[in-house]
């Protein structure tokens, strides 16, 4: 039953989705054209190469933001609208309701990114696609050289922690949701409060933060961090992943919960 959940989930995302990212891969391919006509002099063709810029930009804009809201608004639908009453009544716990979600979800907001990836190699296709490796896998050397090999290390931690990162974003606005439909009335609207107040807090606290760090006499911290730099970042990666990890498991309990003990569809 999970495996058509996630079957059902991944073809209604496609027939969103797969659109948009062929717009976009369509319009890498109509600049890098018009790069062939490329003649600096020409008033005319800056006028259409930077429409054309401006137009790939915002397409790469609107390709990441309408996967965020077709996930947002896949769950909604799914779990709290008319289509809750069926899914509700499937042999599928809430946990395999919400894997089934966030691994698609997932896999899409990753699919934008590699579309978006193909769409800048069409852009910067020939002599300057050459160039920007050259130069990426030269600071790249440079980098590993620096950190004694570190930045390999360094490079799967952001990795990992810009996964995990992906994937408490999402139970952060399943759990908003969930939270809004505690609501008699106005449910979405108590979702974008659950919402900002979260934001609101996490503001607050970031400001905290960096007032006792311009108070207390940090000195022998940044000696230490000069000292040991490579063990600085790894511990700000690893305790991002860890942070992360708690912050999505708090989510994906309460919205669970939610979900199997308090679920309002009315």
């Amino acid at each position: 039953m999970v495996r058509k959940l996630i079957k059902y989930d991944f073809a209604s995302f496609l027939r969103l989705i797969l659109p948009v990212q062929l717009i976009l891969l369509g319009i890498a391919a109509l600049n890098r054209i018009i790069q062939l006509f490329e003649d600096s002099h020409a008033t005319v063709y800056n006028i259409i190469f930077g429409s054309s810029t401006v137009l790939y930009v915002i397409s790469i804009i609107v390709a990441l933001v309408l996967t965020w809201i077709v996930a947002i608004v896949r769950f909604y639908q799914g779990m709290y609208s008319n289509e809750g009453y069926l899914s509700h009544t499937l042999p599928v716990t809430p946990t395999q309701h919400i894997f089934s979600k966030l691994i698609v979800s997932m896999l899409f907001m990753l699919g934008t990114l590699f579309t978006v990836f193909i769409s800048f190699i069409i852009v910067t296709l020939g002599e300057m696609n050459i160039e920007i490796f050259k130069a990426g896998g030269f600071l790249f050397g440079k980098a590993v050289e620096a950190t004694n090999g570190a930045f390999i290390w360094y490079f799967i931690e952001f990795c990992v922690l810009m996964l995990i990162g992906m994937c408490s974003g999402f139970l952060c606005i399943y759990f908003c949701i969930s939270v809004g439909q505690l609501a008699a009335k106005r449910k979405i609207l108590l979702a974008f409060g659950v919402f900002f107040g979260l934001y609101f807090i996490g503001q607050v606290i970031g400001t905290i933060m960096i007032i006792i760090m311009s108070v207390v006499d940090l000195r022998g911290l940044y000696d230490w961090i000069t000292n040991h730099f490579v063990t600085f970042y790894h511990l700000v990666f690893c305790g991002g992943i860890v942070l992360e990890i708690i912050m999505a498991a708090v989510y994906f309990l309460i919205t669970k919960f939610i979900m199997g003990k308090k679920l309002n569809l009315t």
